[in-house]
């Protein structure tokens, strides 16, 4: 329960910014809706809206002040104007609970893609040795094994120091945070303070947002600047991949612990996969260690956690034997659990994380069928590549669409399909119920299925609306209605 509480000119002193009227300040909100007596309501303006439009409700709500980027007309409390209130947002409410992040570790995990698989394999490593840990990722927030919901990969700053407050206050040591370009880019982790970071990779996404591959990897350099910042203590940085020399710049002067997954390189931490173990090279010392995680690429995933584990100073050797007990996040190639079959959900929705996840799933001799799909409104130069891809691993291929937002979902199956011969083409569907069902239909066939896009999430984003949409429910319950079926027969 937080009971915090401030005046106005202690939240305006870092800006040099001074008022008449002083409130106390109980909270901070972004959200007009959420907004009670004695709260601070700070104008943000996002994708589809904008807070100055809410400043009534929020003063009817209670607000005892408003911080916006525009005066917005409304008598009797103190508007305070600032250029950028999303960046000001993180440096007041970091000051508003009491600097949390400098009361405990945070780690950041960036890259595009195996973030959260990097993030909750850290989570595990360090509450297996024994820290009171705590995580922020896509799949929701957890402070030391309870979980709370958390609206995007890494939550807007008010709501992210308020879990930070939380964790310090549950008497957490460590926390991991997934850092995702856009909330660098926005601001989302203005006022954390990092002791490290790790970045896993940089592939083809979000060049809706970013324009170029350029500004995209200049966008993951702003956490290790952050961390350069903050006097952090530590860069963990992937060894194959050439954007890793952008973080090693833009966090100049912080000590680099570099990893790698070929056993020939000299990086201080080695992760080799062998299928059903790894090699684990830790300054020199190897040790071979049973693995229950699924795909090559893991073993990056593994390094990096591990990476992440030496900057926070935890015995290195110990880690080791609890390295075997480690499973993957939600949805990232999760199969499910219904007798006959065998289906995985994967989060994969870039090109670089499609192939990964296909490679994972290919047998030799054992055909492999994908549901492939892409988002609405989002990057679309990625979609082509992204058919090709699962052309080139998939006997077959169901083509449907996730989020399409406001983007004709025709378009979306149109682009995937460009380079996808078309006896390839089992089905179209641009309802992705659909095309779970005809997957649905041929896993009880025999057939080997992943269906990708969505992996844990459970909504759809459909115009400007989110719809419950639980993937492992729907298959759930045709596989149940088809098997009825067969047994009747």
């Amino acid at each position: 329960m937080n009971h915090q509480h401030k005046l106005l000119s202690d939240l305006l002193s870092p800006f040099q910014l001074t008022t008449e009227e002083n409130p106390v300040i109980t909270s901070i909100e972004t959200d007009s809706r959420k907004v009670k007596p004695g709260s601070l309501f700070i104008c943000i303006r996002g994708y589809t809206v904008d807070g100055h439009q809410y400043v009534q409700e929020a003063k009817d709500n209670g607000a005892v002040a408003i911080l916006a980027e525009k005066q917005v007309g409304i008598a009797g409390i103190p508007t305070i104007l600032l250029p950028d209130t999303k960046q000001a947002a993180g440096k007041i409410a970091d000051f508003f609970y009491d600097h949390p992040s400098q009361k405990m570790r945070v780690y950041g995990i960036t890259g595009t893609n195996g973030k959260t698989t990097t993030t909750q394999l850290s989570y595990d490593l360090f509450r297996a040795a024994g820290r009171r840990t705590g995580m922020i990722s896509t799949v929701g927030a957890l402070i030391d094994g309870q979980r709370f919901e958390t609206p995007n990969t890494t939550p807007e700053a008010v709501i992210l120091h308020r879990l930070l407050h939380e964790m310090v206050s549950n008497g957490v040591t460590d926390c991991m945070l997934e850092v995702s370009s856009h909330a660098l880019v926005e601001g989302r982790v203005e006022g954390v303070s990092f002791h490290a970071a790790a970045f896993t990779n940089l592939s083809h996404d979000h060049l809706d947002y970013h324009q170029s591959m350029e500004e995209y990897a200049e966008a993951k350099g702003m956490l290790f600047q952050q961390v350069a910042r903050n006097d952090g203590k530590g860069l963990v940085l992937n060894e194959e991949d050439a954007a890793s020399h952008v973080m090693e710049r833009a966090g100049a002067n912080v000590p680099v612990t570099w990893y790698s997954t070929k056993i020939e390189s000299e990086a201080s931490i080695v992760v080799e996969w062998r299928e059903e173990s790894v090699n684990v090279r830790i300054d020199g010392t190897t040790t071979e260690v049973p693995i229950a995680l699924l795909g090559n690429f893991n073993a990056a995933n593994l390094a990096a956690a591990i990476g992440l584990m030496k900057t926070g100073e935890v015995n290195m050797y110990e880690l080791i034997r609890h390295i075997p007990s480690l499973r993957l996040p939600k949805g990232r190639l999760e199969r499910l659990s219904f007798e006959g079959t065998e289906i995985y959900i994967d989060y994969a929705h870039t090109p670089d994380g499609l192939r990964k996840c296909l490679e994972a799933l290919s047998v030799s001799n054992e055909a492999l069928y994908v549901v492939l799909s892409a988002a609405g409104e989002r990057d679309r130069t990625k979609r082509q590549e992204m058919g090709r891809i699962a052309a080139q691993y998939c006997a077959g291929i169901i083509v449907t669409v996730h989020d399409t937002r406001r983007e004709d979902p025709r378009q979306i199956i149109d682009e995937l399909s460009v380079d996808i011969s078309s006896d390839k083409i089992i089905s179209c569907h641009i309802d992705r119920k659909n095309a779970l069902l005809a997957a649905a239909e041929i896993a009880l066939e025999g057939k080997r299925v992943v269906i990708v896009g969505k992996g844990h999430e459970e909504i759809e984003r459909i115009g400007t609306k989110g719809v419950p949409f639980n993937e492992t429910k729907i298959l759930l319950a045709e596989l149940g209605r088809l098997k009825g079926k067969e047994s009747a027969i």
